[in-house]
């Protein structure tokens, strides 16, 4: 039995359906990115796996890189947002994590669905 206060202050947001959020595999970190084309946050979900891409800031056009493959979704945040503060969470080993947040100002970041 549990105790009439056990979920006190905990409330679920209106429609809570939402994905249930994968743990952070060991060896992981979870690392925040916001994309160069936000609308593409509406076909992520926490689970599916990611090939993360970087057009670095100064590079010639149609220059891209590879940060991190296969890179697991944690979550999905503020996709509707239209203040710049949706992001994608993703589960990336902590050399990934650096390169990523080693970008230079202005770099564009993409994310391709894998299987």
């Amino acid at each position: 039995m549990t105790s009439p206060d056990a979920d006190a202050g905990q409330e679920d947001a209106p429609g809570a359906e939402r994905d249930a959020v994968p743990p952070l595999p060991a060896g992981t970190v979870g690392v925040p990115v916001r994309l160069a084309e936000p609308a593409a946050l509406a076909v992520l979900r926490p689970g599916l796996r990611v090939d993360l891409l970087v057009a670095p800031a100064g590079g010639r056009p149609g220059e891209t890189s590879l940060l991190a493959g296969r890179a697991l979704v944690l979550d999905v945040v503020g996709a509707g947002a239209t203040d710049g503060s949706a992001a994608v969470y993703l589960a990336l080993r902590p050399d990934q994590a650096q390169r990523v947040v080693g970008q230079p100002d202005g770099s564009r970041f993409a994310v391709v669905v894998r299987e």
